[in-house]
């Protein structure tokens, strides 16, 4: 009896990987899918080990591969965005946009519609593509899209021709979009400033 119970408990932790909760049975129909709810956030915490070392084993997987024709692509993707964006300071409210025609738009903007574009050509990755702001050696508050990759973080901005490494940019970080949620990650602390950066300079 007691060899039985053993089996049992060593099995009852992968039953809950393995099979159907109790309730749980054939969908109905698609109205059972719909959430009513999202799921709370909660604190910071180390890794799953089985999940790292599955990360370690394929990176492709859990970040976007930093290879020749990713980068080839991201660079045609930043061309593509830079075709749509005219540089152009926006006066009194500043929207936010996507551009999927040709137009008049400032940092966010460029951020955001090279973000679209990325996100649609890569869905598996769409959370390495990541809105960021931050401060400009003049002062200016900035926006810029970050792209996380399997060797560190890219930005791509409406400033400079060429999309760099994070550190290598004149700037004060002071937010950074986190994927899927409806809360930012505060990178440095806030200044208050007119001036929103718009047109392009070289680096």
């Amino acid at each position: 009896m007691f060899k039985k119970l053993l089996i049992l408990c060593f099995a009852l932790p992968l039953a809950a990987c393995m099979g159907a909760g109790e309730g749980f049975g054939p969908i109905a129909s698609t109205n059972a899918l719909a959430p009513n709810t999202a799921m709370p956030t909660g604190e910071k915490t180390a890794t799953p080990i089985a999940f790292a070392e599955f990360c370690v084993r394929n990176p492709q997987e859990c970040k976007l591969p930093a290879t020749e024709d990713m980068l080839a692509e991201i660079a045609t993707a930043q061309a593509e965005t830079k075709a749509l964006v005219i540089p152009e300071e926006e006066n009194g409210t500043d929207v936010w946009q996507s551009r999927t025609d040709v137009g008049p738009g400032d940092c966010e903007d460029f951020a955001l519609t090279m973000r679209r574009i990325l996100r649609g050509r890569y869905p598996e990755y769409s959370g390495s593509f990541l809105i960021a702001t931050a401060y400009t050696e003049e002062n200016q508050y900035h926006a810029v899209l970050t792209i996380e990759t399997s060797v560190g973080t890219i930005v791509c901005d409406i400033r400079f021709p060429e999309c760099a490494p994070w550190d290598a940019l004149p700037y004060q970080w002071r937010l950074r979009e986190v994927a899927g949620a409806d809360f930012w990650q505060e990178l440095g602390p806030v200044r208050n400033l007119p001036q929103t950066a718009t047109a392009a300079s070289g680096r």
